[in-house]
């Protein structure tokens, strides 16, 4: 008889969904014949993305690595022959301790990030790189600028409940792809629509989110906090601010108004945005006479030079007008801050014996080609495959490429990172462990059960870590703990969302909600600024000139004759950062290689089909070129993450992007690049 386990998806996406895998049990073994959805979920209710719902594929796709390995050609050729589970940790230790003994424990260097979303096999390398003294990482390659953004606005928590969203009567999706990013949320905005909402994107392109709504609005990139105060503006004129809101839950809105609001009337901020001036005038009035208007905002919104100052202006806008305080309004951005387990049980900062130096994640390029004091000799890599994900490609691949450098990666496939490894180790799929996992799009928490046995010899994270401890004689408790004491570890917690939550409960693989209230709106006891109110001006950010949310202009125009396109990299369908690039099945969906949307008035030399070179100082790459009035002029759109190995010439779209930063909060600036085009 057919089994079913309860489990948790473990990629890097807010929905964090609750999968029911169907086992077929024959001599003695079990293996996935199905990947379903909980029907009894609260939030991912019974389906799955595209990408999960036939993962049988993925876990028993003939390419996985199932065995460790020991380079034996060139880095970057993939030559690799089979070595045992003992040399390959042996070999890892002895080159820990030649490069400690060398140059110290600030030599090694472990870089993750979210090829797992589970809370102790993500974070679990910590501990063991804490213990050596290594390189820390500071990991700003995703959420630092809209973090930055929404913090400065409101403090931190939930703002909105994203299941609330079925109250709200107007719902504006600002700068983010919700069908292809966060597919479970559209159930709560489709109830919405149902019970007479409207869906408004406003986005540089029309995704897949903005061929489902009411209506689109097509702003310049870099843009969004010029469209958000030139709202501000009629709703201000207008009489259709929130006076009882601004009055009694902030601060702040009279310096706003005056430096910021006053110089943005609709026929300026419609020649900045390229959004028509009725629409801005339309728009405000829908927005200032909604009972409770909501907004989406993700990531994607933060990734430019001014993205803090973006996702700020959208949290500013909700507050002009009150929407906080109303069920249904507000900003819903992301649940993941209310999950505040006891995270140092795992990391284990304290076993640093003094602090040691940072590594910007963006700046990982310049870390392994430039640092030689202490260089980085020893490279752990897991759970992200930066080759294909961090930018200034072409100094990463000579980073990469030294033969001083002694890189480990542990990986379920041989990803393009992976061929410059010294020794590869086989990783699980989320149904070969177990562990706990959190949210960043809803509000419950869930241990995922392992489902069947690792494949070939493949080990999780926490396993190989403990194995190599060992192999140092690394011999503190820690690294003998089962997950399930670690996922207690992970709950012993006095923080008031956690109350009343059995532990073991939780281990049984209940969903669980947070102690949170429900149809609540999440501020309804003040802000979590330092002031306890929304915060229209920030004291915190005066002193870096960013008392108020401002238009600062475009400060990357540079050579515009030259490179007059900006580059935007926003995810694709059926891709998750760079995960799922090597399924055929996923890359069939995308049209089997990348593609670069162009608009006609951009390109008409250019055709659909033409094979393209975009360009800029950092580098070159190769793609086709698809011609379309589904961009804005000036814009070019690259969805991905493709592995470089996919594009024509071996180099992948991060080539082109640089390690700049956000103007506060040190993000990452993926979707600020100029580019100049050519057909080949």
């Amino acid at each position: 008889m057919p089994r079913v386990i309860k489990t948790v998806c473990s990629h890097d996406c807010p929905d964090a969904c609750s999968v029911l895998i169907t086992l077929d049990e024959q001599d003695g073994k079990s293996r996935a014949v199905q990947f379903r959805g909980d029907p009894d979920h609260p939030f991912t209710r019974g389906f799955l993305c595209g990408k999960v719902n036939s993962y049988e594929r993925y876990v028993y796709d003939s390419e996985r690595v199932l065995y460790p390995m020991r380079r034996v050609g060139e880095k970057g050729a993939g030559e690799f022959e089979r070595i045992s589970w003992d040399d390959a940790v042996a070999e890892i230790a002895r080159q820990i301790e030649s490069a400690s003994n060398e140059h110290g424990g600030e030599s090694l260097l472990q870089h993750y990030y979210g090829g797992t979303m589970a809370s102790v096999n993500r974070r679990c390398g910590d501990a063991l790189f804490h213990k050596l003294g290594a390189t820390r990482l500071d990991q700003n390659i995703c959420y630092f600028g809209a973090e930055a953004g929404y913090r400065a606005a409101v403090g931190s928590g939930y703002g909105l409940d994203p299941e609330d969203l079925v109250h709200s009567d107007l719902i504006i999706v600002w700068g983010c792809n919700v069908v292809t990013t966060n597919v479970h949320l559209m159930q709560f905005i489709d109830a919405a629509r149902r019970n007479g909402a409207k869906l408004v994107v406003i986005d540089p392109y029309r995704n897949r989110t903005a061929r489902k709504a009411d209506e689109w609005i097509r702003v310049r990139p870099g843009t969004d906090t010029a469209l958000a105060l030139g709202m501000m503006k009629v709703i201000e004129s207008e009489g259709l601010l929130d006076e009882e809101f601004i009055k009694t839950r902030s601060i702040g809105y009279e310096k706003l108004s005056e430096r910021s609001i006053a110089d943005w009337a609709p026929a300026r901020c419609s020649e900045v945005t390229g959004v028509p001036k009725e629409t801005i005038i339309d728009l405000a009035r829908r927005v200032g006479s909604a009972r409770a208007p909501a907004f989406k905002v993700g990531i994607g919104l933060g990734r430019s030079s001014h993205g803090a100052s973006a996702v700020r202006s959208v949290c500013t806008l909700a507050g002009v007008v009150g929407a906080y305080a109303k069920l249904g309004g507000g900003v819903q951005y992301d649940t993941g801050c209310e999950f505040r387990v006891n995270a140092e049980a795992i990391a284990r900062p304290d076993w640093l014996e003094k602090p040691t130096r940072q590594l910007k994640m963006t700046d990982l390029a310049i870390g392994l080609d430039e640092w030689s004091d202490p260089p980085i000799r020893f490279l752990w890599v897991h759970t992200s495959n930066p080759l294909a994900t961090s930018p200034l490609q072409d100094r990463l691949f000579r980073g990469f490429a030294r033969e001083d450098l002694f890189t480990v990666v542990h990986e379920i496939f041989l990803t393009d990172t992976a061929k410059y490894a010294d020794i590869v180790l086989p990783a699980p799929t989320f149904p070969e462990y177990a562990d706990l996992y959190k949210s960043y799009g809803h509000l419950y928490l869930q241990f995922g059960k392992q489902a069947i046995e690792p494949l070939g010899e493949a080990k999780s994270n926490l396993e190989t870590v403990q194995l190599v401890a060992r192999a140092l004689g690394l011999d503190d408790p820690w690294f003998e703990r089962s997950i399930e004491d670690h996922v207690r570890a992970l709950l012993d917690t006095d923080d008031p969302n956690f109350e009343g939550i059995d532990v073991e409960r939780v281990l049984a693989g209940e969903t669980i909600r947070l102690n949170l209230p429900k149809a609540t709106p999440g501020f309804r006891d003040g802000f979590k600024t330092s002031s306890g109110k929304f915060e229209f001006a920030s004291e915190e950010l005066a002193a870096a000139g960013f008392e108020v949310v401002e238009f600062r202009g475009d400060p990357f125009d540079t050579d515009p004759d030259r490179l007059p396109l900006r580059l935007l990299t926003p995810p694709a369908h059926s891709f998750c950062n760079s995960t799922f690039g090597a399924s055929a099945a996923s890359r069939s969906r995308e049209k089997s290689e990348p593609v670069a949307w162009l608009h006609p008035e951009d390109v008409p030399e250019i055709a659909t089909g033409d094979e393209i070179e975009l360009f800029n100082d950092l580098g070159t790459v190769r793609l086709l070129a698809r011609v379309t009035d589904e961009t804005n002029p000036g814009t070019v759109i690259v969805e991905g993450t493709w592995w470089a190995s996919h594009f024509r010439g071996g180099r992948g779209i991060n080539t082109l992007t640089s390690n700049r930063l956000t103007e506060f909060g040190g993000g990452s600036t993926f979707h600020d690049n100029r580019v100049g085009v050519l057909r080949i």
